[in-house]
């Protein structure tokens, strides 16, 4: 099977904009060892409603906190949550809500890790086989035309590969896992880590990039659908 990243297009025609946020968000863990926050920015989940959970308030405000506090509500929050997931520190759920501006295309990126279709297009792509989690959103539209938008939700799934770091791999703190470093120039995937099972990810390593199957780009360029490009990853 082979493996696309997926990016904004770019150009005149695609002008998208968000300015928004979740309803609910995990705060950040600031961690003694290695002194940052082993952060999940990208990792969101619009399905999951938190609004009949006790503890939501302590998620209605981006703060910092300990990596102990952060830790605590992250336990408590898996079991609102139906799916596996990192649930790492920034992890957003609910409906995404804001203002909206733009030229709308089919697909587009309204941020480089946030896949926003428009409702036909996520109808057509189902009718093609492709499985898509899709949540509507509280947009306020700027000007007099309104687009019937769905956020795309993408879970974590694969890592890129140890050998496209040059310099090696830094290793991961001891005590909150995290592991830095930036997203390296000619990526690799890891297929020992690609469990094929859903066409649409994001890297559990880098959790603002968005990877493709074969399949569901294929299924984009049959339909013709524009606002993004693909680019393919090697695969070790």
């Amino acid at each position: 099977m082979r493996f696309f990243e997926v990016n904004a297009a770019e150009g005149p025609r695609f002008t998208s904009f968000i300015d928004g946020a979740h309803r609910w968000g995990l705060p950040g863990g600031l961690c003694p060892v290695c002194q940052a926050s082993p952060g999940g920015l990208g990792e969101a989940y619009p399905s999951v409603d938190l609004s009949g959970w006790s503890l939501r308030r302590e998620l209605e405000e981006a703060r910092q906190v300990s990596l102990e506090e952060y830790e605590r509500l992250r336990d408590l929050l898996r079991a609102q949550v139906p799916f596996e997931a990192p649930l790492r520190p920034g992890s957003e759920f609910g409906p995404l809500s804001g203002k909206a501006s733009g030229k709308w295309s089919a697909l587009d990126l309204s941020s480089p890790w946030t896949l926003v279709m428009r409702s036909e297009a996520v109808d057509q792509l189902r009718g093609a086989g492709i499985a898509l989690r899709a949540s509507k959103m509280d947009l306020r539209f700027r000007g007099k035309t309104e687009v019937d938008l769905r956020e795309i939700e993408i879970h974590c799934r694969g890592r890129l590969h140890d050998s496209c770091f040059p310099g090696g791999r830094e290793r991961p703190c001891e005590r909150c896992g995290r592991q830095g470093g930036s997203y390296p120039d000619a990526p690799i995937l890891d297929g020992r880590t690609l469990t094929g099972d859903l066409d649409l990810f994001r890297l559990t390593d880098y959790t603002t990039i968005i990877i493709a199957t074969e399949r569901f780009v294929d299924a984009v360029n049959r339909l013709g659908f524009e606002g993004v490009v693909f680019k393919e990853l090697p695969v070790l």
